[in-house]
């Protein structure tokens, strides 16, 4: 699967495009493709901020946190990333134009993330700015966080389910492991001879025993049972769990 690397950009880098930044790495993470992801902004008026506290607090209501500091957008951006994704079609044309001008413009694609609605057909995005409501930030919320599912779609890449495995399986799984852990100490005191030494050599018979109950082992030698899986899910399959999301 090829690694790539996205911005969202819109005006001033502090609704619309941090909060697609954010919605798109959450996505990435449940289908386990790990693109690079950020944004930007095609004005100066907020760089060095923070996002806006209408767009964070969206965030945190669906669990989502932004660490991001708003920038500007720049030309050595189009030679960086893959795709830049614009928020609406102003800022769309605004990059076409600049663009055309500079020559890295044939380095990356420059894409309309409202383009991306269900069945292919485009999509509608609240534009947002400082003065408006949560009503209309939490549309948007909703808004982005589908297209961004198609635009995945759209790359036609294999999307890997992540199952946890079961409370019961892992708490049984340690039980075991602990109640063995007694039984090897039960088993095999430490002699008088070494409690002073700070030294002290399982005999064989009990080496292999103790490898396997020892508290420090890492989860990686759990069984299979008590371990995440992960399952590679067909087209299909992958539009329906990317629509769950």
């Amino acid at each position: 699967m090829a690694f790539k690397k996205l911005l969202f950009v819109c005006m001033g880098n502090s609704c619309s495009s941090p909060m697609a930044e954010v919605i798109m790495q959450n996505l990435m993470v449940k289908t386990s493709l790990y693109w690079e992801v950020d944004s930007a902004g095609l004005r100066t008026w907020n760089t060095g901020r923070r996002p806006h506290k209408r767009c964070l607090q969206i965030l945190r209501e669906h669990g989502l946190r932004s660490d991001h500091f708003c920038r500007q957008f720049t030309v050595n951006d189009f030679h960086y990333f893959d795709y830049v994704v614009a928020m609406d079609e102003a800022v769309y044309k605004e990059l076409l134009l600049w663009g055309g001008a500079n020559p890295a413009y044939k380095e990356c694609d420059v894409l309309l993330l409202s383009s991306f609605g269900k069945n292919g057909q485009p999509a509608f995005i609240d534009n947002l700015s400082p003065t408006h409501k949560m009503k209309k930030f939490r549309s948007a919320y909703y808004q982005i966080k589908e297209c961004c599912k198609q635009l995945i779609l759209s790359q036609k890449v294999d999307i890997v389910k992540y199952e946890l495995p079961s409370s019961e399986d892992e708490d049984l799984y340690y039980a075991n492991k602990e109640k063995a852990a007694k039984d090897v100490e039960f088993v095999n005191p430490m002699p008088e001879s070494s409690k002073h030494s700070g030294l002290y050599i399982l005999p064989p018979e009990i080496k292999s025993q103790s490898s396997s109950t020892d508290p420090s082992y890492s989860k990686t030698s759990m069984p299979a049972s008590t371990q995440g899986t992960q399952r590679k899910l067909c087209q299909k399959c992958g539009q329906k769990f990317l629509a769950a999301l």
